[in-house]
């Protein structure tokens, strides 16, 4: 392939210099899939190579492994954050469960707690049961079954109000008491004390009950 580079006049008559120059082969598109088979079966092996070929080729597959390595590792590294931000989640809401479940002023354990500081707080309770006062779970001497959660239900009534039932046991010096509590939600949403008593058992005599809240 030749091409003009410029034009001078020697005698009068145009003179033309020329070059040869290289030519660049375009990308090749194969029409078929025959094509591309001829084209590979001409392929010249790696022995055949020349030294920047085999330059241009080695760059090439650096490159690509690199990129390979870079994708895996991105693949890893956003697999492995979603893992802690999956684990975090659920932390936090364990951790907010158990501390509305222990500290919230709704919660039944908050609950059972104001109870029982009414109960001692009530001079005619500790004069029968005597002190100091104990509240557990059960009616037993086993250390495990008296540290059960308090039992405690949730009702409707016919108007769809939630009253919540506890019940749990005393132990003083003296003798022992059963404690039973009813509470409503008011238009607040928050627990109010309907009834809070106390049964003693009359050891003989008849039983008493001691009313420390009755609405």
């Amino acid at each position: 392939m030749f091409r003009i580079l410029s034009k001078r006049s020697v005698g009068g008559f145009p003179k033309a210099s020329v070059l040869k120059t290289r030519q660049y082969s375009a990308p090749v598109r194969y029409t078929n899939k025959a094509s591309k088979q001829n084209a590979l079966a001409t392929a010249k092996p790696w022995s055949e190579l020349s030294t920047p070929q085999k330059g241009i080729y080695a760059y090439l597959s650096e490159m690509l492994l690199t990129f390979s390595s870079s994708v895996v590792v991105a693949s890893k590294t956003t697999f492995n954050v979603g893992i802690i931000l999956t684990g975090f989640a659920l932390t936090s809401a364990i951790v907010y469960y158990i501390g509305s479940e222990l500290f919230g002023s709704q919660s039944t354990t908050s609950i059972f707690s104001d109870a029982v500081d009414r109960v001692k707080a009530n001079e005619e309770i500790v004069s029968i049961l005597g002190e100091p006062i104990k509240a557990h779970g059960e009616p037993s001497r086993n250390s495990r079954r008296r540290n059960r959660r308090i039992a405690s239900q949730v009702v409707e009534d016919q108007e769809h109000k939630p009253h919540l039932f506890m019940r749990f046991y005393l132990e003083g010096s003296i003798t022992q008491g059963t404690v039973m509590l009813e509470m409503i939600k008011d238009e607040k949403d928050k627990w109010q004390y309907k009834q809070l008593y106390v049964d003693v058992p009359g050891q003989g005599l008849p039983s008493r009950r001691i009313y420390l809240e009755r609405k």
